[in-house]
């Protein structure tokens, strides 16, 4: 059985920016299975320690895919934890593919 949805999602920081900024909200579509592309903008849910009992949402770039492994870049590297510090991510952990914004969050300068 296929799922799909689509949900929102809110940016929280600004390993994203300029593409999106903190306080953005952005509309996407959540998946069990999806067809990615380099370049694409996605979701991932990443465990936030080994045991995997939390996790936690990620907005990233796929900046590069092989078989069973994708490489995801933030656009602001000097802001992103992302494959420069994780390594390459299990394709398991893209759940969502952004859409869209919908609502621009206010940004500082």
């Amino acid at each position: 059985m296929f799922v799909s949805r689509f949900g929102t999602v809110r940016v929280s920081g600004q390993s994203m920016a300029p593409t999106f900024n903190d306080g953005d909200w952005l509309l996407v579509w959540y998946a069990q299975r999806m067809q990615i592309h380099v370049g694409q903008l996605v979701v991932l849910r990443r465990p936030l320690d080994a045991r995997a009992e939390a996790a936690s949402l990620f907005i990233k770039r796929i900046a590069g895919i092989n078989e069973s492994f994708v490489t995801v870049h933030g656009d602001n590297k000097n802001a992103s934890t992302d494959s420069r510090q994780w390594g390459d991510i299990p394709r398991e952990e893209i759940i969502g593919r952004v859409i869209g914004r919908y609502h621009r969050g206010k940004v500082s300068g």
